[in-house]
């Protein structure tokens, strides 16, 4: 939990806008889509980010759909991509 929390601490000093971006942009992302977000921010692969959450691939694979659907995103356009230019 104490990590997690440091994370966000940091992640928030290196990128300030990121998360009011995101916001505005899905208002309605729960905190672990944000959470995935941030770690695809900083280009963590899908194993890595599910290690740092604990979850599983399902779980991970299910969260990067919603955050697609909810950033409204095409079938030909890049989670990563889109999460980087924010």
């Amino acid at each position: 939990m104490k990590t997690n929390f440091l994370f966000e601490l940091e992640f928030a000093k290196a990128y300030p806008a990121f998360t009011s971006n995101l916001s505005k942009v899905a208002p309605n992302l729960t905190s672990r889509e944000i959470k995935i977000s941030m770690y695809l921010r900083l280009n963590y692969d899908s194993k890595q980010i599910q290690s740092q959450l604990e979850i599983s691939h399902s779980t991970y694979f299910n969260a990067c759909s919603s955050i697609r659907k909810k950033l409204k995103l095409k079938r030909n356009e890049n989670l990563t991509n889109k999460l980087l230019a924010l």
